[in-house]
């Protein structure tokens, strides 16, 4: 019975094995182990997603001049008319180093209309408000190096030194120089007045600055500080002692000056220089337009403008910034980054260009109190001034003036600037003396003698109107 059992349920077992074989799946195969840093294949299907087309560079449609061949005459401007989308790609570039860029942009912007000719030099700005600051404590040092973008003075010291030592240039056909200088009284009202020797030492080693000596109110002293920025501008800002007016009161007086003189990389020749009409906002003028064709070169395209670039021999390059046809200039002037967005950012293309600049030079001079007060300098014009890193005796700046010069022709471009910030005391007891009324009104007594007191003329007056 038990072995009868046994053969039942072995039959039993082999119908169910025939039973499952008959309807097996077959395995997959196991894939590979991927190999290296080989991406694992995935059989599946995946789901359908939207693709997105890439976005596509928008494609300049041609210019309706056709370019010019080498042996045909540039008889006008190639119009870049082409519509460029109000897309602004930054360039990678970086405008200045330190606080300097913010603080251009932001004169720039406040001072530059758009309205009428104007020219100023940011750097010799920066340089003379920074020797001021180093001179300044608590609040109103704090207040000044907000305004040049530095967290510190040490920071402040550095790149001012930096800035002296890269943009000093001395060659054959290219110079950049820049000089500072500070012009002290040594007594004002009867009262002597001294400067720190710290600050002293300080502007002579990062700022490269001299220092002088003067009496304030003289015509000495007009003529003295006259005659420097005309020597240090290389002639091209006269500057007349008879415009320099002192206060006695004035305790120092802190200067900048910048003189660049570059030529074209490509110069323009001038046989090609022709006169042409400029439509200016006061109407047509005749101007002389220099000309001359670049092949293969960067274009920049913003929203109603456009800008290129010419390059000098060794300082850098003019940007030249052209507005859309309807565009006025003011519009695309009036904040930082306006000015910002006109000089680094933008879209670049390739043309072959025919350039046509008109030859201009100009002389400007700019009051700059008022602006930089509304920059933020709301102590430094004060009473409440702290300039005691730069002597005990209380002082305030009384007025901060730019003078400047630039010229471009077919030969480069010349320009020079000084920056004048004078220094006021605002607190000083002159020592009150006897009066003494020394009237000339009877027969006296004279002598001429030489600082020796050698005795050169000697006489006397009874009658002052004998000998008329």
């Amino acid at each position: 019975m038990k072995r009868m059992l046994c053969l039942l349920l072995a039959g039993l077992m082999l119908l169910a094995a025939a039973a499952c074989t008959e309807g097996q799946i077959p395995h997959a195969e196991t894939p590979a182990e991927p190999k290296g840093n080989e991406p694992i294949e995935v059989t599946a299907e995946p789901e359908p997603v939207e693709e997105h087309p890439t976005e596509e560079p928008v494609e300049l449609q041609p210019i309706e001049n056709p370019p010019i061949q080498p042996d045909e005459p540039i008889d006008g401007p190639i119009e870049l008319t082409d519509p460029i989308p109000p897309v602004y790609e930054p360039t990678g570039e970086v405008p200045a180093v330190g606080g300097y860029g913010d603080f251009s942009n932001l004169l720039s912007a406040a001072l530059l209309s758009g309205k009428e000719n104007r020219n100023l030099s940011p750097i010799s700005v920066y340089l003379a408000l920074a020797m001021v600051a180093e001179g300044a404590k608590g609040d109103t040092q704090t207040e000044l190096l907000k305004l040049l973008g530095c967290g510190s003075i040490e920071e402040l010291r550095g790149v001012c030194a930096g800035m002296l030592e890269t943009f000093s240039i001395d060659e054959e056909r290219s110079t950049l120089d820049i000089h500072n200088s500070l012009w002290m009284a040594d007594r004002i009202g009867g009262q002597q007045v001294s400067f720190h020797p710290e600050y002293l030492n300080t502007l002579a080693d990062s700022y490269r600055s001299e220092a002088n000596v003067v009496e304030f109110g003289t015509q000495s002293a007009s003529k003295q500080i006259a005659d420097w920025i005309n020597r240090h501008t290389r002639g091209k800002i006269n500057v007349s002692p008879n415009a320099l007016n002192f206060d006695p009161s004035t305790l120092a007086v802190l200067i900048n000056t910048i003189y660049l003189k570059d030529g074209w990389s490509e110069s323009f020749d001038e046989s090609s220089t022709e006169t042409g009409t400029f439509y200016g906002y006061d109407g047509e003028k005749d101007v002389d337009y220099m000309r001359r064709f670049d092949r293969n070169s960067s274009v920049r395209f913003g929203d109603g403008w456009v800008a290129y670039r010419v390059y000098l021999n060794r300082v850098g390059y003019m940007t030249f910034v052209l507005p859309d046809e309807g565009v006025s200039l003011e519009k695309l002037l009036g904040s930082p980054d306006a000015i910002d967005k006109l000089l680094h950012q933008g879209v670049d293309k390739k043309y072959d260009v025919s350039i046509k600049i008109p030859k201009f030079k100009f002389r400007d001079k700019m009051e700059l109190t008022s602006v930089l007060s509304a920059l933020g300098l709301s102590l430094s014009f004060t009473p409440a001034a702290d300039f005691s890193g730069m002597s005990d005796t209380p002082c305030c700046i009384d007025s901060v003036i730019q003078e400047s010069y630039i010229g471009v022709d077919e030969n480069g471009v010349e320009a020079a600037a000084y920056t004048m910030i004078s220094m006021r005391a605002t607190s000083f007891n002159p020592v009150q003396l006897e009066r003494l009324d020394f009237h000339l009104t009877r027969p006296f007594f004279y002598a001429i003698e030489s600082f020796d007191g050698t005795v050169l003329f000697i006489g006397t007056v009874t009658n002052p109107g004998a000998g008329e």
